[in-house]
């Protein structure tokens, strides 16, 4: 679903689903790209990476999911993709501000930069600086890197993805990235409920798995 929106890069990019009420999640694993993978390849990975179940290798960056999990007992899934426009974005100096409905899912009060390293997120105390970051936040932009996303189940985490890259590919459009105007955080709020509801997730999930589906076949 993320690869046919145009978020695949390559073998690289990952997704995990926290197992409900445990330390452990499911993970996609390394050396396949996002829409190759089948069930039967994911890895059983617990809170220091280790993997528990699964003979293909395990992603290096393992601890971005780890660590937010770890961090927040709420999320069940967290998405890290490399998509273009939203990598660009990360770049600008600039805030992501609520020019499209989409942007109100994220503002306010804001997507936080994580600028501490470019580099992959390879180590336990990096994960845990990447989840500081994004705190209570559904997003944040990993500079000159990629995203990340979470939500309270993988379906939430990956259609947080799929907005955050719209909004950014859509600011992108505007002259050095800086529009004139945007929704007030007040009326951003009011649209937040009406558009980005549980109703309006369950649609939007269905509607990205038959896109999803139908373009991998």
């Amino acid at each position: 679903m993320l690869a046919a929106a145009g978020q695949g890069d390559d073998v690289w990019g990952h997704a995990t689903a926290r197992v409900p009420g445990t330390n452990t999640f499911w993970m996609k694993p390394a050396g396949l790209g996002l829409e190759e993978i089948r069930p039967e390849q994911l890895l059983l990975v617990d809170l220091d990476g280790k993997v528990l179940r699964g003979r293909l290798p395990r992603h290096s960056e393992v601890f971005i999911h780890a660590e937010v999990f770890r961090a927040r007992p709420e999320v069940n899934g967290v998405v890290h993709t490399h998509p273009v426009p939203a990598t660009v974005f990360s770049s600008l100096d600039v805030p992501l501000r609520p020019i499209m409905h989409e942007g109100t899912n994220f503002v306010p009060p804001d997507v936080p930069r994580f600028t501490e390293t470019s580099d992959l997120i390879v180590t336990p105390a990096l994960g845990r600086s990447v989840a500081r970051t994004l705190s209570d936040r559904p997003a944040l932009f990993l500079v000159n890197h990629g995203i990340v996303t979470a939500g309270e189940s993988i379906e939430e985490a990956t259609v947080n993805a799929l907005l955050l890259d719209k909004i950014a590919r859509a600011q992108l459009m505007v002259p050095g990235g800086v529009p004139r105007v945007w929704t007030s955080d007040e009326e951003a709020l009011v649209k937040r409920k009406r558009i980005y509801n549980a109703q309006s997730l369950e649609s939007r999930w269905a509607y990205y798995q038959r896109r999803g589906l139908g373009r991998l076949r």
